[in-house]
């Protein structure tokens, strides 16, 4: 093993690449960021998940996992569990569909993200603010940007006389298909 290679990458590549000896971590590497079909399939469809992240990088995965899982060359389990470490790695939660236009989300918008997902969904705008020490229109301003991208539904509710707003996140406590009309409460 030559020093550049990663310590995974034997046991990858006997894994995904048996037939190519001669296949070495660099060329791999090279055309996996190329995006070459037949690379990146042969490597999400038989490299443990774990070694092909470490091969990759987190930050290149996280970045790259969105555009490449459309592939219907992919089989269902790996990519469902490559769907899940990318949700955990991007907002902490393995049930948060993957979503491009989230890795491009400043890291206190994310970190908003987050908090919505962990929260019950029956938080208002405002206990979300000062649960994170933000000011409250920012808050609003990052929950209907997230509405308008399609990631969060906004609930209308009563609270102590006052309207409210409940944002609640597709994929964590509401059904990616349901309309703001007929949620589905996890």
């Amino acid at each position: 093993m030559k020093k550049s290679e990663p310590l995974q990458w034997e046991r990858a590549k006997r894994m995904a690449f048996w037939d190519q000896g001669k296949l070495t971590y660099r060329n791999w590497s090279k055309e996996f960021y190329l995006q070459k079909a037949n690379v990146v399939t042969q490597s999400v469809n038989y490299m443990r998940a774990r070694d092909l992240i470490e091969l990759v990088g987190e930050k290149q995965f996280i970045k790259t996992w969105p555009a490449i899982r459309n592939s219907n060359r992919f089989q269902a389990s790996k990519k469902a569990i490559l769907d899940a470490i990318w949700s955990f790695y991007v907002v902490g939660d393995v049930s948060f569909p993957v979503s491009e236009c989230v890795i491009h989300f400043h890291p206190k918008k994310r970190e908003t993200l987050k908090k919505l997902i962990s929260s019950s969904g029956n938080e208002s705008i405002y206990a979300i603010a000062k649960s994170l020490g933000r000011n409250p229109r920012r808050i609003y301003d990052d929950v209907h940007d997230f509405s308008n991208k399609g990631l969060v539904v906004l609930e209308s509710a009563q609270r102590e006389g006052r309207k409210v707003l409940l944002p609640k996140v597709r994929g964590c406590h509401v059904s990616a298909g349901a309309s703001s009309l007929d949620l589905i409460i996890t």
